[in-house]
């Protein structure tokens, strides 16, 4: 290899271990393509409902905007939080738009369809 190609692999493979160093951010996992359901719960009563069911993996982060909320989920690893879902709340006329957006690490229990579940399981008006 040339000097400049090993020093392209050199850099990329530091960027890369650094990344994992640090953990992921919300940042990159918004970038990711998300999962959409749709509510007939309030952005305030999902809100809750997930927070009680997620209990101290749930990091909640309201924006100015009336009914934008955001769950980061993740946990604390060697004192730095480590994202593994991120899920978007909106608004919307007749509810609440959600999008859960996943880091493609590994949570044996936050997984995106179990998180998706929790969102149909708390709808209002829901026998449990």
């Amino acid at each position: 290899m040339s000097n400049g190609r090993v020093l392209l692999v050199a850099a990329a493979a530091v960027s890369w271990l650094a990344g994992c160093a640090s953990g992921v951010s919300p940042e990159s996992i918004q970038a990711k393509e998300p999962v959409r359901i749709h509510s007939a719960a309030s952005s305030a009563s999902l809100v809750a409902c997930l927070k009680g069911r997620m209990g101290d993996d749930a990091n909640v982060v309201s924006y100015p905007e009336p009914g934008r909320v955001d769950i980061r989920v993740g946990r604390i690893d060697n004192s730095e939080y480590r994202y593994f879902r991120l899920i978007s709340l909106r608004r919307a006329g007749d509810g609440t738009d959600v999008e859960i957006r996943s880091s493609d690490e590994w949570h044996p229990l936050l997984s995106v369809g179990r998180i998706s579940g929790m969102v149909e399981d708390c709808a209002p008006n829901k026998p449990r």
